[in-house]
């Protein structure tokens, strides 16, 4: 049993660049090639896509990234695997509605046959910050606690 391969930082935030890129060029073979085949897949809404049904919704329409802008705060690494801690912001069109995005994300890397693929990504959006619109149907006194 070989062992298994530290990332760099700069390894990673190279794939980190890429990534997002390629998300917002819809560049399809980029992100297939960067997602694991068992990528777990969450979405600020805490919907959570397959590697399949991600780049399904892309492929269609249904997810269209307009803009986005990422920041690295920290790449925790150990062999076989990196985490990125940082934030992502940016619009984009679910299902044709218009969104904003401004959360943390934590992104986990992992070394599969010699190669970096995503094998998890999960954002929780940041409340305070400018995003979406409010609910009409909610009131400041509802969301405090």
């Amino acid at each position: 049993m070989r062992p298994a391969e530290t990332a760099t930082t700069a390894q990673i935030n190279d794939l980190e660049d890429r990534r997002y890129a390629a998300m917002v060029d819809a560049d399809l073979g980029t992100l297939d090639d960067l997602l694991a085949d068992d990528v777990i897949y969450t979405h600020s809404d805490a919907s959570v896509d397959t590697k399949t049904s991600y780049l399904d919704m892309l492929r269609s329409g249904g997810l269209v990234y307009l803009a986005l802008e990422h920041t690295t705060d920290l790449v925790l690494t150990r062999p076989g695997v990196a985490i990125v801690a940082g934030t992502m912001s940016g619009s984009i069109r679910m299902h044709g509605a218009a969104k904003t995005l401004n959360s943390r994300v934590a992104a986990v890397w992992l070394s599969e046959g010699g190669r970096w693929r995503l094998g998890a990504f999960q954002p929780t959006p940041i409340k305070g910050q400018p995003s979406d619109p409010p609910d009409p149907g909610v009131t400041a006194a509802d969301t405090q606690h």
